[in-house]
């Protein structure tokens, strides 16, 4: 698990090393499982070099005429670059021939299949991510796969397998898997990459999968984790607010999770070996993972536990890769993947019953879902969706040509697929599902209804899909003794169909005033003055959405790179990367565009001793990220979301909606929503960049002694630019005329906002309204936040590896880091918000004030430690730990009316506004920090010695149940509600998973 270095591809590494020269000198290089062949010459001065090898174990022969005169044994990495040193002795691959890579820069761990086997953690890609220092768990609220690299949002990351991008091209946030047991490295990269990769501000996530050797292997396995061997969970309380109006909720069960029952079952097996022996190879891999939970799926509070409290759920994830290699000759190599991953998720509703704790047997509602979920308690559309896995179908053609021994190409052609579908189980069409809290129900009025709407998510679209067709060409040409010339280009073209609307087409919120009186912001009249249970402050408010596009991105990019060894102890890569973004609404038509992004990279990498055992390095760069397509379904589509008020004199029993309806606000939408079409010209700012940071490492990495290696890197990331959107039309209102204006007001539809680049001066295409538009530019001074955006990440990681000698291996990793400012990325994490690059953060100059501190990503402290110890050659305990301190809490209000008074609709966003009344901590992670994270996992594998390939495991995850709060419910108000205390203000709404015992049985055969 050594540190990484992008040396000449991401599926593939490099050979090199010195040898005296004579007369007849060459290398000749025979791969151990894989048959490919390669001879090369050294140069004058003895230096050889063979870059995009793929990656395994190699013999090579050093020969003078057709004598063998040396052998050594190696591994090849993925990007690293592997010094052959022609001693007599064979290289083990648990003990590399150098312990220190003394040409990377870059930062951080990959690892390989043997290693994932033996570390204690669930087998997940997300998982693996974790064990990098610097990377740290995304708001669970964005799903199970979302991270943080480096203080990042969790929509800032790029993946790729077999070199082809497997991100989600949706949402951006999370990415394909495959079946874990076929990944033959993975690697977490968690900066300082070269001009290689782009598209990513966070991190890497670069997996190469295993392929067919000249030895037929057969493999079969079955892991269990049985409920019955799992911990008890913690229920999610309502916390004790202390407000008159919540006395009969705080304190007390908000969401039952004690009753939670989880069986999960894994299946895999696989089989790989040579077709035509050191030619064609073929691999296939296949795992289930089928998952049984029974859960009460909705908050004490909802009127419609007695039909639907309650969820049977049954989910598969069936996935599989197929993989076959060619060796066409000894210099042209072809090798083709399919990968399938989907998931397939059954939901049943039943009734529950929260004072006995009791479920009922009668399905009412439910639903199937492909690649989706929906129904989510606390979850909006985009926030349920994300909790699905974000798998694709991928097919993948991959060519590498060593032309002559100076000159490599690569060319890669791909495409992935996904659908997403969703059936619900009795639905009732027209009929709006609602909410009415204990503290916002008339006393006498019966709000358990017969007959409610049996399903309450969102409805998604016939024949939603997102695909990606993308290729790439790479060249490396040694252009003299100390250059090596690297150069490229790649291109995407993403395509989806998405959208969604609310179950009925709408919702009934129950609300309550804590003054009927008073005229609440937007409103027209107050509680009191619209008759009915107004006077007692009683309202409702009708929320209508929907959201639909067939959105379109383009993205491609160039780069160059130089490889100057400066010494035969100093090497410097020199690289420029171009890269341009575009964004296309449903009729194809470009709303978003930057071109020629330009992003210079550096890095440097000195052998001090000139031995291998100390090495400096450093890297400067720069690094820019492009819109998902989901941007344009709510944002370019034509979108729906619209809220207007009213009292009411009773409740229908049988569907809940209210009766004797009285309005007392008009129509209103806090970004001018009303479903009209939009204008692809009036939707971004005319001057729009890119969204990009500037990111600076250097650091040290020693071999301590013949045991350890050690090593500190310091690690600096400045966010230079954002985009996000912009919806106050006071600034431009003081540009137009008195008679655009008017035209303005006249139309009445208001303004959608625009996407721009938060503190820089902005041109904006405005709609007037029938048709006409005006050209205006505002300054940032002229917007009238008080600051630009903002995020710095500054760290210190230390770090000291133990290889596998003297039967145990351990890396231990410590990072102290800060993450502050206003801009956590392009999510927004405070409230769970996943629309990606347009958050309601710059929306107006009050959505910003006091909003700088520090970030949700922020984690000061972070210990990380992981490794083996073989007992014997049967018996061996592995272990992962982490001790982490918690996340910054926060606390958001609605806004005080006297800061909207001028009809921006500013109420409707909610209790989201760092504007909260004296005594409630104010501003970002004012309210102090989570609770550490503290989780110890260990696993006892037994391989039998008279059944060899026989693996015995037992996981325990989270062996002291350490059930930790990952995020709180940061909203102190009900939204709408004015100054009215929420009952989950500060609520804690998730913990870390219970303790688990996974116990497994894998059984491999080389013939």
């Amino acid at each position: 698990m050594n540190s990484v270095v992008m040396a000449q591809s991401n599926t593939t590494g490099t050979i090199s090393g010195k040898v005296a020269v004579k007369a007849g000198t060459t290398i000749s290089v025979q791969g151990v499982d894989n048959g490919v062949k390669r001879v090369i010459t050294p140069d004058a001065n003895g230096q050889f070099q063979l870059s995009s090898m793929p990656i395994g174990n190699y013999r090579l022969s050093l020969l003078e005429g057709t004598n063998v005169v040396a052998t050594q044994d190696l591994e090849v990495r993925i990007g690293q670059d592997s010094a052959a040193t022609f001693g007599t002795q064979v290289v083990q691959i648990t003990q590399r021939a150098k312990a220190i890579d003394v040409k990377s820069s870059n930062s951080g761990s990959s690892f390989t299949a043997k290693e994932l086997a033996v570390i204690p953690i669930a087998p997940a890609v997300a998982n693996i991510v974790q064990l990098a220092g610097g990377t740290t768990r995304g708001d669970s609220r964005f799903g199970n796969n979302a991270a943080s690299f480096g203080g990042s949002s969790a929509a800032e990351n790029a993946a790729y397998i077999n070199g082809f991008p497997v991100t989600s091209s949706l949402y951006q946030v999370g990415y394909s898997s495959l079946p874990f047991g076929s990944i033959a490295e993975a690697q977490v990269i968690t900066g300082g990459y070269g001009a290689e990769f782009g598209r990513s501000t966070g991190g890497v996530v670069n997996i190469t999968t295993k392929s067919g050797t000249n030895n037929w292997e057969v493999g079969a396995g079955f892991t269990y984790a049985p409920n019955s061997l799992r911990a008890t969970a913690k229920d999610i309380l309502y916390p004790n607010t202390g407000a008159a109006r919540n006395a009969g909720t705080d304190g007390k069960i908000y969401n039952y999770k004690s009753g939670d029952s989880v069986d999960e079952k894994v299946y895999n097996v696989s089989i790989g070996g040579p077709i035509i022996k050191d030619k064609l190879f073929m691999y296939f891999a296949a795992e289930s993972t089928q998952k049984d939970t029974q859960t009460a799926r909705l908050a004490a509070s909802n009127t419609t536990n007695n039909k639907l409290g309650w969820l049977e759920q049954h989910s598969e994830v069936p996935r599989y890769l197929g993989k076959l290699d060619w060796n066409i000759t000894d210099d042209h190599h072809l090798e083709y993947t399919r990968i399938g991953d989907e998931s397939k998720v059954e939901d049943r509703y039943y009734g529950f019953d929260y004072a006995t704790k009791q479920r009922g047997y009668t399905q009412y509602g439910g639903a199937t879902f492909k690649n989706y979920a929906s129904g989510l308690l606390g979850f909006n559309a985009n926030g349920a969706a994300l909790q699905a896995p974000q798998g694709a179908n991928i097919d993948i053609l991959k060519y590498t040509g060593y032309l002559t021994d100076n000159l490599t190409v690569l060319a890669l052609v791909g495409q992935s697929k996904v659908d997403h579908t969703q059936s619900p189980f009795g639905y009732i069409a027209g009929v709006k599902p609602f909410s009415a809290a204990d503290a916002n129900r008339v006393p006498g009025v019966n709000y358990n209804v017969s007959d409610p709407q049996t399903f309450a998510g969102s409805l998604l679209r016939d024949g939603a899909n997102d695909t990606n067709k993308g290729y790439r060409f790479d060249l490396e040409y040694k252009a003299a003794k100390d250059h090596t010339i690297r150069a490229g280009l790649d291109y995407n073209k993403i395509n989806s169909v998405a959208g969604s609307q609310a179950a009925g087409g709408g919702t009934w919120t129950y609300l309550r005033a804590t003054d009927p009186n008073a005229v609440l912001s937007g409103h027209l009249i107050s509680p009191a003055a619209g008759g009915g249970y107004g006077t007692q402050g009683y309202y409702v408010d009708l929320n209508l959405q929907s959201v639909g596009s067939t959105p379109s991105v383009k993205q491609s990019a160039l780069y160059i790179e130089d490889r100057y060894q400066v010494t035969k102890d100093v090497l410097v890569t020199v690289g420029l990367r171009s890269e341009s973004f575009s964004n296309q609404n449903e009729v194809g038509t470009t709303f978003v565009e930057q071109k020629n992004q330009i992003a210079p990279r550096l890095a440097a990498a000195w052998d001090v001793n000139g031995d291998g055992s100390l090495k400096v390095f450093g890297t400067a760069g720069r690094y820019h990220l492009p819109l998902p397509t989901n941007l344009a379904v709510r944002f370019a589509g034509a979108s729906l979301n619209t809220d207007q008020f009213y009292t009411y004199t009773g409740v229908d029993p049988k569907t809940g909606a209210p009766l004797g309806l009285n309005k007392i606000s008009n129509v209103v939408s806090a970004n001018s929503e009303f479903g009209q079409p939009k204008v692809a010209n009036e939707l971004a700012s005319t001057n729009l960049k890119a969204h990009y940071q500037d990111e600076l490492n250097i650091g040290f990495e020693k071999a301590l002694s013949a045991e350890f290696n050690g090593g500190v890197k310091f690690t600096y990331r400045k966010l230079k630019n954002t985009i996000d959107d912009y919806s106050d039309t006071r600034a431009i209102l003081k540009k137009l005329s008195a008679a655009d204006v008017a035209t303005y007001n006249a139309a009445g539809l208001g303004w959608n906002g625009a996407l721009f680049n938060p503190g820089q001066d902005a041109t904006f295409v405005f709609p007037l309204g029938n048709g006409q538009q005006r050209v205006v530019s505002i300054t940032a001074a002229e917007m009238g936040f008080q600051e630009g955006p903002k995020r710095e990440y500054t760290a210190l990681e230390f770090m000291l590896e133990h290889p596998m000698r003297n039967s145990w291996y351990g890396k231990f990793n410590y990072t102290w880091s800060r993450s502050e400012g206003n801009q956590e990325g392009l999510t927004k994490s405070d409230n769970a918000q996943s629309d990606v690059g347009n958050s309601s953060l710059w929306d107006f100059p009050e959505t910003m004030i006091n909003s700088s501190g520090l970030l949700p990503n922020d984690r000061t402290h972070q210990f990380k430690a992981y490794g083996l110890y073989e007992i014997n050659s049967e018996f061996a305990v592995g272990g992962n730990v982490l001790l982490a301190s918690g996340r910054p809490k926060s606390f958001t209000c609605n806004i005080p009316s006297a800061l909207d008074q001028e009809g921006l609709g500013l109420n409707q966003y909610g209790s989201i506004f760092y504007l909260c009344p004296a005594g409630i901590p104010n501003g970002r992670g004012a309210a102090g920090r989570l609770p550490w994270d503290t989780r110890l996992d260990l696993n006892f594998m037994y391989k039998p010695s008279l059944i060899k390939g026989l693996l015995l495991k037992m996981d325990i995850l989270n062996v002291f149940n350490r059930q930790v709060v990952q995020s709180i419910d940061e909203g102190y108000n009900v939204r709408l509600a004015g100054d009215a205390i929420s009952p989950t203000a500060g609520q804690e709404l998730s913990y870390t998973a219970p303790r688990t015992i996974r116990l497994s049985v894998q059984y491999n055969h080389k013939f």
